[in-house]
């Protein structure tokens, strides 16, 4: 069975920024993203990444049709006030909630939302587990890019960071 997973603005990023995105689309599954959170990708030297990776590998986007667009909006008129999210998380979110897909987010707000939402939700120490469990990064390979995204990313959580560097660093 093949694991769809849908993914958010930061994972992007974060993969980007470490040059690893290439190797999300060799994981056993499907990438899926919307065009809200392609939209929200600005940089150049990111944006121009994206679309290489998006001419080499099938990343599926969504494009909301105008009743589909008029629904999430009015989810994200609910979500704003309580979740403090917005209209881009709430597009990955009810996209995942209607298909049965796994998200794939850093945002903690977003997470805590959807999982109590019930939809299976994943970050990115979890990308780097399935990078190493299929064998695509050593686990070194895999301790030295959490050690660069750890100086890019100072939101990520440092201590699930360190015990999975110490651990990858003594295989």
């Amino acid at each position: 069975m093949t694991i769809v997973a849908v993914s958010d603005t930061n994972i992007f990023i974060d993969l980007l920024e470490t040059s690893l995105l290439e190797k999300l689309f060799h994981l056993p599954w499907e990438i899926h993203t919307t065009d809200f959170i392609l939209n929200e990708i600005k940089e150049a030297h990111q944006k121009k990444q994206m679309n290489t990776i998006r001419s080499h590998y099938k990343l599926t986007v969504k494009r909301f049709e105008i009743d589909e667009l008029n629904t999430l909006i009015d989810f994200y008129e609910e979500q704003k006030s309580k979740s403090n999210i917005s209209l881009q998380d709430c597009s990955v979110w009810t996209y995942s909630k209607a298909n049965g897909y796994v998200l794939m987010t850093g945002d903690g707000n977003l997470r805590k939302a959807a999982k109590a939402d019930g939809i299976e939700v994943h970050g990115i120490l979890y990308i780097f587990d399935q990078f190493v469990e299929h064998q695509l990064l050593t686990p070194a390979e895999a301790a030295n890019k959490l050690e660069e995204l750890k100086m890019l990313n100072q939101r990520l959580p440092t201590q699930e960071l360190d015990k999975r560097i110490l651990q990858w660093r003594q295989i």
